[in-house]
């Protein structure tokens, strides 16, 4: 059976009188060769008969050598799996592995290293990339080796196969895979609800960002520990310890840590309702109705790419937190989040100017009128919540009233507050007092400048036309772009 391309399908090709091989059905001559594939013998000059031709080898891909050390490696790394009992039953883990170790073994990663230290990088970064629930330190363990050691050998290849900026590798460890293991070793029986319960305490640690910057290992023993002990099972640090591979200090810092949550001062039954509680709500909960293109977008834009998509792009725990920053997308040029920062900044700004006029009084820090100081917080406490009323008040725009403008004021309580020209002489001459070597250094700096500018000036008269022309074309470059840095520094404060 030969290819057709004219009839595009498999048919028997036809020789007429040994010529050119045809086509039975269109006719198209297919090959236009012929010769025997088989083996033929000839008789030598002594009748003898011999195969007539030369054997050619087949082009190898990797020599011998190469392949034994290939072999040689997969017949480790799959030791290593069952000694770690990876459940790996159709080894695909292993097979992973061996892709990983030829790619290092054709970059030359192999020379000046321990085999076996490959070996195990290459299967935990498969086992990474499968979720299987083992860490570095379980293979250092096995191989009697520095963990540390092992996990130089491991970033320096993934830097080697490009995988050191990927999202596998970027992105957190899920910790909750590591529970049931631990649990069938601290319990040989089994307990699903020692699982179930660490599993909520992990789920409540994550959402208080305790996983973020801390080891799997550390978050499973604590969790493992509270679990254990509130189902009455006789369990100590050192058994949490031995289990997940960390020292005392790190088991307790995680336990407090946790305390310090709100999901630590609830109990286990409130634990479980809790979680229950937010299953259920995740569940049910809709999406917004946002009435435009974006509800159709099914990409994550958020770094939470793993994650489902929950509107505007977003998922649903960065779309919560956008919208208890921001307020929401409603009120057209006017949003929630300029109103919410411009009442703040108008509330702000007026605490500061009457602190600064009661700071500035002479009866402050004079005796003449005591009673007058004690009222001082009461009335900036006042005018900053006279501030944020007049912003919930409809129809009352604060954006007209300025600091300097007390057109409004009619209050003999108020009026001590503010200065006539005589204490402002007075309140002058003080700071002036106060402030008298910042004055002089500033004076100095004021004198310093303007010799050198004298000595620019002086200079530049005796320079030529052409170098004067170019400093003058220099000095107005300079001057526009501390314009325009100027300018987009007004903008940016706005």
């Amino acid at each position: 059976m030969v290819y057709c391309n004219n009839c595009s399908r498999n048919v028997t090709g036809e020789r007429v009188y040994d010529g050119p091989l045809c086509c039975t059905f269109c006719g198209k001559v297919l090959e236009e060769y012929n010769f025997a594939s088989e083996p033929q013998f000839v008789k030598d000059s002594a009748g003898l008969s011999k195969l007539s031709g030369n054997f050619v080898k087949s082009v190898q891909d990797i020599s011998d050598s190469r392949r034994r050390t290939l072999d040689k490696a997969f017949d480790d790394m799959r030791c290593m799996k069952d000694a770690l009992s990876i459940d790996d039953y159709s080894d695909d883990v292993v097979e992973t592995a061996r892709r990983f170790y030829e790619i290092a073994l054709e970059r030359n990663f192999t020379r000046g290293r321990r085999s076996e230290l490959v070996q195990a990088a290459c299967l935990y970064l498969a086992c990474r990339q499968k979720k299987k629930p083992f860490l570095l330190i379980d293979f250092s363990s096995y191989l009697n080796i520095n963990v540390y050691e092992l996990g130089s050998v491991y970033l320096q290849l993934c830097y080697v196969l490009y995988l050191a900026e990927t999202r596998d590798l970027q992105k957190l460890i899920d910790p909750s895979i590591f529970i049931h293991k631990f649990t069938n070793v601290l319990i040989p029986e089994g307990n699903d609800e020692v699982v179930k319960t660490a599993r909520d305490i992990l789920a409540s640690m994550k959402r208080d960002w305790m996983q973020t910057g801390r080891k799997p290992s550390g978050l499973c023993g604590a969790a493992l520990y509270i679990s254990a002990l509130s189902h009455g099972l006789k369990c100590s640090k050192s058994d949490i310890i031995r289990i997940v591979h960390i020292c005392e200090a790190t088991l307790t810092k995680r336990l407090v840590e946790f305390e310090n949550t709100d999901s630590g001062s609830l109990t286990i039954e409130e634990l479980t309702e809790k979680e229950k509680e937010l299953r259920t709500s995740s569940l049910t909960k809709k999406r917004p109705n946002t009435g435009s293109k974006e509800a159709s977008i099914h990409e994550v834009l958020c770094k939470h790419m793993e994650k489902k998509p929950f509107a505007y792009g977003l998922c649903e725990e960065c779309y919560e937190e956008f919208m208890k920053v921001s307020g929401g997308l409603d009120g057209g040029s006017d949003p929630p989040a300029f109103q919410r920062a411009e009442k703040e900044r108008i509330a702000k700004l007026s605490i500061e100017e009457n602190a600064k006029s009661v700071s500035g009084s002479p009866f402050a820090s004079g005796s003449e009128k005591p009673e007058n100081i004690g009222v001082s917080e009461g009335a900036t406490n006042q005018a900053a919540m006279d501030e944020r009323d007049n912003d919930k008040l409809p129809g009352v725009d604060g954006s007209d009233d300025e600091s300097d403008n007390f057109s409004d004021i009619d209050d003999f309580e108020v009026d001590g507050y503010l200065h006539n020209e005589e204490e402002k002489h007075y309140k002058k001459i003080i700071w002036e007092e106060m402030n008298r070597e910042y004055l002089e250094e500033q004076a100095a700096k004021e004198a310093a400048a303007a010799a050198a500018k004298e000595a620019s000036m002086a200079n530049y008269d005796k320079c030529p036309e052409d170098l004067q022309a170019a400093q003058e074309l220099a000095a107005a470059a300079a001057e526009v772009v501390a314009k325009s840095r100027k300018v987009i520094l007004e903008y940016q404060e706005k």
